[in-house]
């Protein structure tokens, strides 16, 4: 959520919807979550016999059993990771990471004073969860709750946050009577979940998170199923979690398991989508680049300095451009003569000689 997402309409809306959702709510809801509720929704905390996971139950009146019981949370989506989920690459190493593939959203309330209320009431369901743990080993903090920070104008807040997720698949020993569930193809379009060793982990019912988007009506309000992509950062939305109490390395801890998740609105979304597309891209700046020079380009001085500072006297030689002999040229503007002068004043002194003789 950049400058473009108006957060404080975010807020007033996020408060709106919780106030209108859980006062004809027939669900037990995070918001309202007390001793009141508990007792008006059927809710208890279930440990089976020589089980280790102790859950949030409800009991059904129609049925006189007990059941998973779930819990609506609303918020404004600061994080998420669903389906479809991508490899790396396509080695097969790459591939074996996928099993432990979690779906999850990360909601907050950016300063929402019904949202904090939630936080609250899900830090109280924790502690209830630790009369139910062998000699209270429960960890002191909620691993549900975080921090998320935002930019603003005067620098950046900080405001809590509640995740739920849900593993996509499950050990074949831990499975148990659970039924397989086969994975839709609009959730693994590239058929990556189905290369997943099925000997050894499972797709099940408890693995399943459905998807939907609130349509109003004139009297009713309809859920209609969609696709796990259409979900964005900055989204309104619902999410239904149960909550498991499940052993941690000697302690234990609470797991918001995801359920589902309902879109309730994305009109902040689409507006801030829309407010980036009116921006001018700043075309870029071209790169400087040092100028060059070449400290032999243009005209070579007729003297060069040696390492004594004295001056060296530099030699022309003029090439003869029938035989491709040298002709005469100067040193120190003194005349020196050409080798073919020089042979032949040679040869002259020794008929000379030889001609005394």
């Amino acid at each position: 959520m950049d400058a473009f997402y108006d957060k404080s309409k975010a807020v007033q809306t996020l408060d709106k919807i919780i106030a209108e959702r859980t006062a004809v709510a027939a669900s037990p809801q995070m918001y309202i979550l007390d001793s009141e509720s508990t007792e008006t929704f059927g809710l208890s905390i279930c440990r089976g016999d020589g089980d280790a996971v102790s859950r949030l139950t409800q009991h059904n009146e129609e049925t006189g059993e007990s059941e998973e019981a779930t819990i609506a949370i609303q918020g404004i989506v600061s994080s998420i990771n669903l389906p479809p989920f991508d490899a790396r690459s396509h080695r097969p190493d790459d591939v074996k990471r996928l099993v432990h593939a979690r779906q999850s959203v990360t909601l907050t309330g950016l300063g929402s004073p019904c949202f904090d209320r939630m936080v609250e009431n899900s830090r109280r369901a924790y502690s209830m969860f630790s009369r139910y743990t062998p000699n209270a080993k429960l960890l002191p903090r909620p691993e549900f709750l975080a921090k998320y920070s935002a930019e603003t104008d005067g620098g950046i807040d900080q405001h809590v946050t509640i995740a739920a997720s849900n593993r996509f698949f499950t050990p074949i020993k831990q499975a148990g009577a659970l039924e397989a569930v086969d994975i839709n193809v609009e959730i693994d379009p590239r058929g990556l979940l189905a290369k997943v060793d099925r000997t050894r982990y499972v797709h099940t019912e408890d693995n399943t998170v459905d998807y939907y988007v609130l349509t109003e009506g004139d009297n009713i309000d309809r859920y209609t199923p969609t696709t796990p992509i259409i979900f964005q950062i900055g989204d309104i939305v619902e999410i239904q979690t149960s909550m498991t109490c499940i052993p941690q390395k000697g302690s234990f801890t609470v797991k918001l398991l995801l359920r589902s998740i309902i879109l309730l609105d994305g009109s902040l979304t689409m507006e801030a989508m829309n407010a980036r597309t009116l921006v001018t891209p700043t075309p870029a700046q071209p790169l400087k680049r040092l100028k060059r020079r070449n400290p032999y380009a243009g005209s070579v001085p007729w003297l060069q300095k040696t390492r004594g500072g004295k001056d060296h006297p530099r030699i022309d030689v003029e090439a003869n451009e029938s035989g491709g002999s040298h002709e005469a040229g100067s040193i120190g503007g003194q005349q020196v003569h050409s080798h073919n002068e020089i042979v032949s004043e040679s040869q002259t002194a020794t008929i000379d000689t030889c001609m005394d003789e």
